[in-house]
C-alpha cells in the first residue's frame, strides 16, 4: 500500500487516476475469487482453520481497498460495484435500520400513505438484484443515520409531507419515491375545491421544494435526475396544464362561445346530471371530463351557489337522486315542446 502510494505521487494525475483504479479492479477480482473458495465442497481435515485463514485474507483485502478509498479519494472509482460480503452485509444494515425506522415511524403515529411509502421504498432496496455501488453504499450509510436523528425531532403526528421534505433534504432520487411524490400531489390537488386553490397550493409546493438545503451532497443514483429538480419539472408540467386550462377557458369567452359566467336555474346536483347526459347523448364531446369539470365550475354558477366546487360538481356528476332526475326530465320535457313548437 506505502508502495502504491508513493508512486501515485510521482505521475500525472490522469495516469494516477489510471494506475490506482487498476489496483482497486485488481483487489476486488482477489477479494471475489478468495470469497468463494469458502463456498467449494472440497474435504479439508483443517477446514475451520482454512476458512479463518480465508476469511484473514478477505480483511485485509478489503481494508487495503478502504485505504484507497480514504486516501486518494479523487482517484478511487465509486462507481465500482462492492464485493459480494460487502453486498450481504448492506443488505443486513438495510434491513436492521428499516425495522428501526418503521418502529419510530409507528411511535409517531404516522398515517398510512407515509408508512406504506417506508415499508416498498426498504424493500425496494432489499430486493435490489444487482449491487450497489461503492457511491450508493457510502451514500445508504449517510442516508440511514441522517433519517433515524431527524425522526428524533419530530413531533406526532407524523405528516406524509414532512416525509417527502425530509427525503428530499437527503437527495433521495429513488424512482419510487418520485413517483410516490407525484401521486400524492396529484391526490392533494384532486380534493382542492376549485382551480384558483389548485393553483395555491400547487406554488406553495413548490416553494417548499424549491427551499429545501441538502444535507447530502451526492444523491443515491447518479445517473438519475436530483429529487428536487425532477419533482420542480413535475409541478411545472401541473402548472402548465392548470394555465391551459384558464387560456381555453378566455379564448371561448373571448370568442363569443360562452359567456365568462352563466346562472342557471339547476342546483348543482341537477346541473351536473344535466352536464352528464349531455356527454352520454354525444353533444358534449370531451376526452378529459377532469377539464369539462373544471370548465363548468369557472363558469357556472347555480340558484344555491355563486361558486360551485370542482369536488361537488364530479361527486354530483357521476352520483345521482331521483328527484334531481326528475327536475332535469322536466326541463327536456320543455325544451322539447318548445322544439315541437318551431317546427
Amino acid at each position: 500500500m506505502s508502495s502504491i502510494l508513493h508512486h501515485a505521487t510521482l505521475v500525472e494525475p490522469d495516469r494516477a487516476k489510471a494506475y490506482i483504479r487498476q489496483h482497486q479492479r485488481g483487489l476486488m477480482q482477489l477479494i471475489d475469487e478468495v470469497e468463494a473458495l469458502t463456498n467449494e465442497n472440497e474435504p479439508y481435515a483443517d477446514q475451520k482453520s482454512r476458512n479463518g485463514m480465508i476469511s484473514g485474507l478477505v480483511k485485509l483485502l478489503h481494508q487495503m481497498v478502504i485505504d484507497l478509498q480514504q486516501h486518494l479519494p479523487y482517484y478511487f472509482d465509486f462507481d465500482c460495484p462492492v464485493s459480494a460480503a460487502s453486498q450481504e452485509q448492506l443488505i443486513l444494515d438495510i434491513a436492521s435500520n428499516s425495522g428501526q425506522i418503521l418502529k419510530k415511524v409507528e411511535e409517531l403515529h404516522a398515517d398510512q400513505e407515509t408508512i406504506n411509502l417506508f415499508k416498498q421504498l426498504f424493500k425496494n432496496l432489499n430486493d435490489y438484484t444487482g449491487r450497489f455501488t461503492f457511491e450508493q453504499a457510502k451514500y445508504l450509510y449517510a442516508f440511514f443515520d441522517s433519517i433515524k436523528m431527524a425522526l428524533n425531532t419530530f413531533v406526532p403526528p407524523l405528516d406524509f409531507s414532512d416525509i417527502i421534505l425530509l427525503l428530499v433534504s437527503l437527495n433521495f432520487n429513488h424512482p419510487f419515491f418520485y413517483h410516490s411524490c407525484c401521486s400524492h400531489l396529484n391526490r392533494e390537488l384532486q380534493n382542492c375545491e376549485n382551480i384558483s386553490e389548485q393553483y395555491r397550493l400547487i406554488h406553495f409546493f413548490k416553494k417548499l421544494i424549491g427551499q429545501v438545503f441538502k444535507t447530502i451532497s451526492i444523491p443515491y443514483h447518479k445517473n438519475l435526475p436530483d429529487i428536487d429538480e425532477a419533482i420542480l419539472r413535475y409541478i411545472e408540467s401541473e402548472i402548465s396544464y392548470l394555465q391551459s386550462i384558464d387560456t381555453i377557458a378566455e379564448d371561448l369567452t373571448r370568442g363569443g362561445i360562452l359567456e365568462s359566467n352563466f346562472k342557471v336555474t339547476f342546483t348543482v346536483r341537477q346541473l351536473a346530471l344535466f352536464i352528464n347526459l349531455q356527454v352520454e347523448a354525444g353533444i358534449i364531446t370531451t376526452k378529459s371530463p377532469k377539464l369539462l369539470h373544471q370548465y363548468i365550475t369557472k363558469h357556472y354558477s347555480t340558484t344555491e351557489k355563486d361558486v360551485i366546487s370542482e369536488k361537488s360538481f364530479k361527486n354530483a356528476y357521476y352520483g345521482n337522486v331521483d328527484k334531481d332526475i326528475q327536475k332535469v326530465i322536466e326541463k327536456i320535457v320543455v325544451m322539447l315542446n318548445i322544439a315541437q313548437d318551431k317546427c
